[in-house]
């Protein structure tokens, strides 16, 4: 094989390099980034079988306990756990021990429960009814009574293969005469735990660090949780759910924790770093392989590259190598280089000194003329040197600027390269004997003098409305970004030219009038303008109207208020300096609204003021966006969330005073009193939060408890009527026919007819 040339492997050689590098690169970050989102997939799918793992077992668990709640709170219950049972109550027992057997199937399998009665002295298990011992009756008062809460989860000490959840009975008194202890297996919780990978186990805690269940991978049980995580998950992580890095001496993982908001207990899953591991081996397998395969790929492709690249050198060596010096040289590549270069700096630095120096006097020309320093004379030589006609009838200035620019999509730098862009198209768009060169100002203005051969000032409009708008739409469809343009008075003498800008500039300011993509006359709103006598309107009753609406946290009022408002402003206001004040005013009365609400003052990007932003917008909707999602909208939400929570917290105290009082001469006044508000303020707040007035809840409420007490109760109607607040039992069986169609005797004699035909 014939030997290659120096400058073949010169190219190779870095095509080799720089490819394994960025194949090293792409495949490393690659890896990296495939390992990071591994992890956090791995991390995220254990968190949220953690809460799962949670949701399920304490949908179960509260299931159960609630059950039992109502079942203790149930009247026969209150009867009979006071009473002696034995065997001429054998009906009474059956009918209990059904009942317990019913209630605990709601939680987990094999769940049992023992009722215990120290008044009755009587205890029914899983063996049947019983005499409590004296010792039994000991152990019993000991172990449970002794509990702090009268509801109480806790785990079996003696053999831990059990949980209890033990209720005293009744709740709301010192003197306890009735136990209710719900035994549930710890191996059938098992079949509750949510099915996850058997690398990470589950374990569950109670809120004094008691292991209560951890769950098995294989045969063999899992270590459990570091104790100092598990105080630190208890004590120091107030977070429902998360993750936790673990760094222990003996090994480094993570844990997913969810903290139940039932009974306190936290729900834990290991993830050990060999399950990231695992998962990752797919992907390093693949990696390197792949590697492997864009290794041999890109060494293929440099070797036929560079051969290819080679061919025009050899060629080359036929006609440069014979006629330059070698000497300093290392090879024909860099000789061949170094002769390219000559000729084609020389060659560049000709081009740049004939086309550069020209475009840049023209500009420095115009940047004179529209600042106003040059006199006729020094015109005249300027025009003559740069070759511009001086044969024209009419001049106008065109002023083009951006409507809207957002400064945090935009930078200084990027606004300066539209301007310029524009530059160009206003150069390219209109023709070269109707204009003098276009110029870019400053950073928000770029300027063209337009040239007219005649004093036709009607033709002169069409013709510049023709260009105007074939501009706007080029850069339209360029940038996606709307121009408007600002036409000064026509003049005749270049010396005009900056008094001429300044009526274009003028002239865009009334874009906050008419809106975006504009082409203004200067001519059409002078008379507005400067017109002295037009007399400034503001609107202070819909402003009024509007902070009333903030105030009351009435949201959708206040948007409509605030769209009313400033299009008033904007109709009304028809000179743009005059809008400009009255803006100007309306943020000003709104920041001080603000700041009477303890709202926080508001930051602008860039360090401005509000005033500085507003100043700078060209359009109304950009203004009546500002104001609306930056100012208003957040001063809404703010007294909504105030409101909401105020109207929440005396609502509930009103529902708490009626279901605790409702048998007595309860009335709006007298809930006014006691909660020191206005009794119209508490029924609005009330009919606001459910939907019904005060007396309306108060009377289905009461009718409900008397339903309940023709049911369950040998209450006579006369005696549930008084009870109820009722003048006679007259107005009652009234009330009661008209809601249930029927008067309360009949209402109890059908219930127990229902009840009767049930049992039998």
């Amino acid at each position: 094989m014939k030997q290659k040339p120096k400058y073949f492997y010169r190219i190779f050689i870095p095509f080799v390099i720089v490819g394994t590098l960025a194949m090293m690169l792409f495949n490393g970050f690659a890896f990296l980034f495939t390992k990071e989102s591994f992890e956090e997939k791995i991390t995220l799918e254990k968190q949220e079988n953690v809460v799962q793992t949670m949701n399920t077992l304490e949908q179960k668990l509260q299931a159960l306990d609630y059950s039992f709640n109502s079942y203790i709170h149930d009247t026969p219950f209150k009867t009979y756990i006071n009473q002696s049972l034995t065997a001429r109550e054998f009906p009474a027992y059956r009918v209990i021990d059904k009942q317990l057997n019913y209630i605990s199937s709601f939680g987990p399998s094999r769940t049992t429960v023992d009722l215990v009665s120290l008044k009755g002295n009587w205890i029914i298990d899983k063996h049947g009814l019983k005499k409590l011992t004296p010792a039994k009756r000991n152990e019993i008062t000991s172990k449970y009574l002794s509990l702090p809460n009268p509801s109480t989860w806790l785990k079996d000490k003696e053999d831990g293969s059990s949980l209890k959840l033990v209720k005293q009975t009744p709740f709301y008194q010192s003197q306890r005469n009735g136990i209710l202890i719900i035994d549930i297996p710890i191996k059938s919780l098992s079949s509750l735990i949510y099915k996850h990978s058997e690398t990470s186990p589950m374990f569950i805690y109670s809120q004094d660090g008691t292991l209560l269940f951890q769950s098995k991978s294989g045969d063999k049980a899992e270590s459990g949780i570091h104790k100092k995580t598990v105080e630190t998950l208890l004590n120091g992580h107030r977070e429902q759910t998360g993750i936790f890095d673990v760094k222990s001496e003996d090994e480094k993982y993570k844990v997913a924790y969810s903290r139940s908001g039932y009974n306190g207990w936290i729900y834990v899953s290991k993830i050990s770093s060999t399950e990231f591991s695992q998962a990752m081996k797919p992907t390093i397998i693949s990696t390197v392989l792949m590697s492997v395969f864009m290794l041999v790929v890109m060494i293929i492709i440099a070797y036929v590259s560079s051969d290819y690249f080679s061919k025009p050198i050899r060629e080359l060596q036929k006609y440069i190598i014979p006629k330059m010096p070698k000497d300093g040289m290392k090879d024909e590549f860099e000789l061949i280089g170094n002769s390219v270069r000559e000729v084609m700096e020389k060659n560049q630095s000709l081009e740049t000194i004939v086309t550069s120096q020209h475009e840049q006097l023209k500009t420095l020309f115009m940047l004179h003329l529209f600042h106003g320093r040059m006199n006729e004379r020094e015109i005249a030589e300027e025009l003559k040197d740069h070759q511009y006609t001086r044969d024209w009838g009419s001049l106008y200035v065109l002023a083009i600027q951006f409507d809207q620019l957002d400064s945090r999509e935009y930078t200084r730098k990027d606004k300066d390269l539209l301007l310029f862009s524009v530059n160009q198209i206003v150069s390219e768009v209109i023709d070269a004997e109707k204009q003098l060169t276009p110029t870019v100002i400053d950073s928000k203005t770029q300027a063209t003098i337009f040239i007219c051969p005649d004093k036709n000032y009607d033709q002169h409009q069409l013709l510049i409305n023709q260009y105007a708008e074939s501009i706007q739409k080029t850069v339209k469809e360029i940038f996606n970004l709307s121009i408007s343009i600002g036409v000064s008075r026509p003049f005749d003498q270049l010396t005009e030219t900056s008094e001429a800008l300044a009526q274009g500039i003028e002239a865009l300011k009334y874009r906050l009038k008419i809106g975006k993509e504009s082409i203004i006359f200067y001519e059409s709103v002078s008379e507005i303008i400067n017109n002295s006598e037009i007399k400034t309107y503001f609107p202070k009753m819909l402003e009024n109207q509007l902070f009333d609406c903030i105030k009351l946290g009435e949201s959708e009022k206040a948007k409509e208020t605030l769209h009313q408002l400033l299009a008033d402003l904007f109709k009304h206001n028809q000179n743009p300096h005059e809008l400009e004040v009255n803006i100007m005013r309306f943020l000003n009365d709104l920041m001080s609204l603000r700041q009477v609400m303890g709202m926080d003052t508001l930051v602008m990007e860039d360090h401005k003021t509000i005033y500085q932003a507003i100043s700078e917008m060209k359009t109304s909707e950009e203004i009546e966006l500002f104001v609306k999602n930056r100012m208003v909208y957040p001063m809404i939400d703010t007294v909504t969330e105030r409101t909401d929570s105020q109207y929440k917290s005396i609502s509930e105290k009103m529902i708490h005073i009626i279901q605790n009082e409702y048998d007595t001469d309860l009335s709006l006044d007298l809930l006014a009193s006691r909660l020191h508000y206005n009794k119209n303020y508490l029924s609005s707040i009330f009919k606001k939060e459910f939907k019904q007035s005060f007396s309306e809840y108060l009377s289905l409420y009461r009718f409900e408890m008397a339903k309940k007490w023709l049911t369950e109760t040998n209450m006579s109607v006369k005696e549930i009527s008084e009870k109820l607040q009722y003048n006679n039992s007259q107005n009652f069986i009234r009330s009661f026919r008209k809601i249930e169609g029927t008067t309360p005797g009949k209402y109890r004699e059908l219930q127990r007819e229902n009840y009767l035909s049930i049992k039998g």
